[in-house]
């Protein structure tokens, strides 16, 4: 596969979704990757209801048990950068934290956020979760 994944949070729900948490393991999150997953599921079940409590329960006890084998990243040390960064790229710091992760711990980042997908490019590599499964 060669270089290490750094996944934000829509791959890692779309990771979730597919049954492939294989393709997280030894990968890379950051710390808030945890609480975006949660909330997106969260935002899913109940106020889109695209899936079951029951289904949102299954996939955050995978989460839990998948990242005890991924490495977690802090964004911490990182402030200025992202928020220089951000204001260059004109995306949120959120997004660009993870560019700014990637690209000091020369990961290639995953992302199914079509918008970061074309902004973070030009700093860092860049995959949807289809791509880095092939």
């Amino acid at each position: 596969m060669g270089r290490g994944l750094l996944f934000d949070a829509s791959s890692l729900i779309y990771a979730l979704k597919l049954r492939r948490p294989d393709i997280l393991i030894s990968n890379y999150i950051q710390w808030l990757t945890i609480y975006e997953v949660i909330n997106g599921l969260w935002k899913e079940a109940r106020l889109i209801k695209s899936i079951t409590t029951e289904d949102v329960i299954t996939m955050i006890r995978v989460l839990r048990d998948v990242t005890k084998y991924m490495n977690v990243l802090s964004p911490q040390g990182c402030e200025e950068e992202i928020l220089k960064t951000a204001l260059e790229l004109g995306i949120t710091a959120y997004d660009t934290s993870y560019v700014v992760l990637a690209k000091n711990n020369d990961l290639t980042l995953v992302t199914e956020d079509k918008e970061l997908r074309e902004k973070a490019g030009d700093v860092v590599e860049v995959k949807t979760l289809t791509e880095v499964m092939t």
